[in-house]
């Protein structure tokens, strides 16, 4: 029997954590040698603080990618693996490191104790391990309504996308990676290759590089951006001519007031500094 802390987001998903769900679940990980003490999460953007981490062999995380990325300074600061229960709207990194979406099939995972090592990155020394968003889709995940969420699952993203289309400035701004400058008028920093789950706006990423993909789009015509979905749903927009898309290890934003988002949480305006980050995060997986 190995012990492990349980972060749980009660308000993850469509489906709220109840406590009685909760116990069951506790029940469920004792069945895979695990015994676990539940903690509840933090609001949304703020770190994990688990001192008790000091004593356990194992960080659990049930809920979303938000979840998982307040989970991180934690586990890399007691050198505990993590172990993800998907509980939220599109869990993207479950579906990159193929972790089954069923609750049951997951727990499965974690009795099976296999594990993988993932780099993670930093925006002005906040980890991220999904993507950074600057621009128009950090405007778009700031104007999603919890309730739309809740309602329409990953389909708040699109339709609150669409209404966005005609409401977002595209202004310009710099975009320094490595020492060279492009100028666009929005941008996605990925470590991963899917977008929402759906969207593969940085298809050559892989979590296992230590280093950023970054998909800048250059045009100031809104209803272009339509093509630029269109394209990402197969990765084909990275060879348009008004997209610039590099690998790179630190990415900078000077211009101020441009809204960014991180891992689908809103996360301020620039001026940001985006870097690959060198230490692995240890997650079990299939």
């Amino acid at each position: 029997m190995i012990s492990a802390l349980l972060a749980y987001n009660p308000r993850a998903g469509r489906v709220p954590l109840r406590e009685d769900r909760l116990e069951e679940l506790l029940q469920r990980l004792h069945g895979q040698g695990i015994s676990a003490t539940a903690v509840m999460t933090p609001p949304a953007g703020t770190p994990l603080t688990a001192p008790e981490l000091q004593n356990q062999d194992l960080l659990i995380v049930y809920g979303g990618d938000g979840t998982f990325q307040q989970a991180i300074p934690e586990a890399l600061r007691w050198k505990v693996p993590l172990g993800l229960l998907p509980g939220g709207t599109a869990n993207v990194l479950a579906r990159e490191l193929d972790i089954p979406l069923d609750c049951e099939e997951a727990l499965q995972v974690l009795g099976r104790r296999k594990s993988r090592k993932i780099h993670v990155a930093q925006a002005n020394g906040r980890f991220f391990h999904l993507m950074a968003g600057v621009g128009f889709d950090a405007f778009v995940v700031s104007q999603i309504k919890k309730s739309t969420k809740r309602a329409l699952g990953i389909g708040a993203y699109w339709l609150t996308a669409v209404l966005s289309l005609t409401r977002y400035p595209f202004q310009p701004f710099e975009l320094n990676l490595d020492g060279e400058n492009f100028q666009g008028t929005s941008a996605v920093i990925g470590n991963v290759r899917s977008y929402g789950g759906q969207l593969l706006v940085t298809p050559q990423a892989s979590v296992e590089e230590k280093c950023l993909d970054v998909c800048l789009f250059t045009s100031r015509h809104r209803w272009r951006y339509l093509s630029y979905a269109f394209g990402a749903l197969t990765g084909r927009h990275i060879f348009y001519p008004d997209v610039v898309y590099r690998k790179a290890t630190r990415v900078r934003v000077s211009k101020e007031g441009i809204p960014v988002q991180l891992d689908g949480e809103t996360a301020g305006q620039t001026p940001l500094m985006f870097s690959a980050f060198d230490k692995t995060v240890t997650v079990f997986v299939p």
